[in-house]
């Protein structure tokens, strides 16, 4: 279980990474369902995410994505996203479009987002959260659930 989720680049609790639904991973996805949540997000989520949360892969370092110029220096020449707009597109878009490399280049460039936890230490230990966690493909309210992890 551990190496599957270090496949997907899930190191630690309430990370997120952006997986294109291919057949290897889907998988991986059903192999870790118990433990993750999936779904695909909407535009405006992803955009959300990114300005909050996001920070990008630049020679082994976290850079945040303070302004288009670290997208445009990492990801311009080899697939022509200059800016955050078009890493959003790619990632939301090209994810159903079927573009591979694009899309695999967009969310090798991104680290994995670190997001706060749904439920308080009170939620968790007297109202027995365990008892009523969602996992799997929850579909559109992935869009809800991220919203609410920010």
């Amino acid at each position: 279980m551990r190496k599957a989720l270090c496949t997907l680049r899930l190191h630690g609790i309430d990370e997120g990474i952006f997986v294109q639904y291919t057949e290897s991973n889907r998988k991986l996805l059903h192999l870790v369902e118990p433990f993750v949540i999936y779904g695909p997000p909407a535009a405006s989520t992803v955009s959300d995410l990114l300005s909050r949360r996001g920070f990008g892969r630049i020679d082994g370092k976290r850079v945040p994505l303070s302004d288009n110029n670290v997208v445009e220096d990492a990801l311009g020449e080899s697939t022509g996203m200059i800016c955050v707009e078009d890493l959003v597109h790619e990632l939301t878009a090209g994810a159903e479009a079927g573009k591979d490399s694009q899309f695999a280049a967009a969310a090798k460039f991104l680290w994995s987002f670190r997001l706060a936890g749904r439920a308080s230490k009170f939620q968790k230990k007297k109202l027995n959260f365990k008892d009523g966690k969602m996992y799997g493909d929850v579909g559109d309210e992935i869009n809800g659930i991220v919203r609410d992890m920010l």
